[in-house]
């Protein structure tokens, strides 16, 4: 027998190493160095149905794909299984959030209560309406509560969920049909018959009969009356245009002689201002007239004084006229 051939343990080695590289090469390039990546895992509790999600579906914030769900839970509350919520375990990308903000992102506990506090909610929306996939959109809704499930667990960040338009009006359906379910729909009924029962009996009524047939002549009486009102128009319509123009003309007149007049007061209106002064300087308690007219009002009253005097004494001794006045 021929003894085998030995391999070369350079070969064998150089062999291996290059294997090794082709395996790391290819874990980096198909990998699309996921390895290398900072991310980050969310979680969300939605209130209804998930069918459509599935596992590694996209995570977008207003369209844009910042990750993936990782996986999908259950929750069975002890209470209520009105209370049931599902949880969505989803990864983002914190490096990939950098490259579209342009600045370096980082999510903690703290950065991530400031955008909750913002209106950062998670909502379940429908990739294709004709498969019925659903991807995990995130966005700012600050009208919305936050509900949380987990908000005692300061390690889990949580990020609340927010129901789908659908299911939004699912719920309000579901609140008018309970209010509906409140309505006394039998005593809306008999109070309508009997609204209605009263309105025949009012409308069949002698009084109503007499009142629409007063209203028929009230009309008649009208009509009438329009009629004779637009008689008396056609008559005086001949008339009123040549009263209107002698009207016109008689406005023009006067128009004419306000003006005159008004020409006239401008030019009298020095001559009055002097007068108006003069007899100011007339009138002053100052002036030489008027103090010589309080002067002659004075001795006037002297005399009429002396007068009165003089009549008093020749009453009491009327032989004074004859006698004179007695010697003291």
């Amino acid at each position: 027998m021929s003894r085998g051939r030995q391999g070369n343990p350079l070969l064998v080695g150089g062999f291996v190493l290059g294997a090794a590289a082709l395996a790391i090469g290819a874990l980096l390039v198909f990998g699309s160095g996921r390895f290398f990546r900072k991310q980050v895992e969310l979680v969300s509790y939605f209130s209804g149905s998930v069918n459509g999600l599935a596992l590694g579906a996209p995570v977008k914030f207003r369209g844009v794909p910042i990750g993936s769900v990782s996986r999908i839970g259950m929750g069975l509350p002890v209470t209520s299984l009105a209370a049931i919520r599902i949880p969505v375990w989803y990864t983002t990308d914190v490096d990939t959030v950098s490259k579209y903000r342009g600045t370096p992102f980082r999510l903690d506990r703290k950065r991530l209560d400031e955008l909750i506090a913002a209106g950062l909610r998670a909502q379940l929306q429908t990739e294709s309406f004709v498969t019925g996939v659903l991807y995990v959109g995130l966005d700012f809704f600050p009208e919305s509560p936050a509900l949380l499930e987990r908000a005692a667990d300061r390690d889990v960040l949580e990020i609340p969920a927010m129901p789908t338009t659908i299911e939004r009006a699912m719920q309000t359906f579901d609140q008018v049909m309970k209010r509906v379910e409140t309505i006394d729909i039998e005593g809306l009924m008999a109070s309508a018959r009997s609204a209605l029962d009263g309105v025949d009996k009012l409308a069949r009524s002698p009084r109503v009969e007499e009142a629409v047939a007063g209203l028929g002549d009230t009309l008649v009486a009208m009509r009438e009356t329009l009629a004779s009102v637009r008689k008396v128009s056609d008559t005086l319509q001949p008339s009123v245009g040549p009263s209107m123009e002698k009207l016109d003309a008689t406005v023009v007149q006067a128009r004419t002689s306000l003006a005159s007049l008004d020409q006239v007061l401008r030019r009298l209106e020095p001559q009055l201002d002097q007068t108006l002064s003069r007899a100011r300087a007339l009138l002053d308690p100052d002036a030489p007239l008027a103090v010589e007219l309080t002067n002659a009002l004075s001795e006037l009253g002297e005399t009429a004084r002396t007068f009165r005097d003089l009549a008093d004494y020749l009453d009491r001794n009327p032989n004074a006229i004859l006698t004179g006045r007695p010697k003291p």
